[in-house]
């Protein structure tokens, strides 16, 4: 399986949802280990030339959020919590038709 963009982007989503969990959770290495992660898949996504520079820019502020993931208000957390959600379903879309 080609590791492009949206691989990337799909897997973004979940590393969110656990940096979240065990952030509730108190569990702060977890997070941070979390943190860590999401922070290396998003500089994957912005190593790749398919990213035009209003996604890049968009990415970047992704990527500060996780960075302050700790000091996020309910909303700003939403939107870092669903904004992967998107790309998830797509590359599982597309993945679907891959591999039938």
């Amino acid at each position: 399986m080609e590791k492009n963009s949206l691989f990337y982007m799909a897997n973004l989503y979940p590393e969110i949802g656990r940096l979240f969990s065990f952030f509730d959770s108190h569990k702060v290495q977890a997070a941070e280990n979390a943190k860590n992660r999401a922070l290396g898949i998003v500089n994957n996504i912005l190593s790749f030339k398919d990213i035009k520079p209003a996604g890049r820019e968009e990415w970047s502020v992704i990527k500060n959020f996780i960075l302050g993931y700790d000091k996020l208000d309910a909303f700003e957390r939403r939107i870092l919590e669903k904004y992967a959600e998107p790309f998830s379903y797509k590359f599982m879309n597309q993945y679907q038709y891959i591999s039938a």
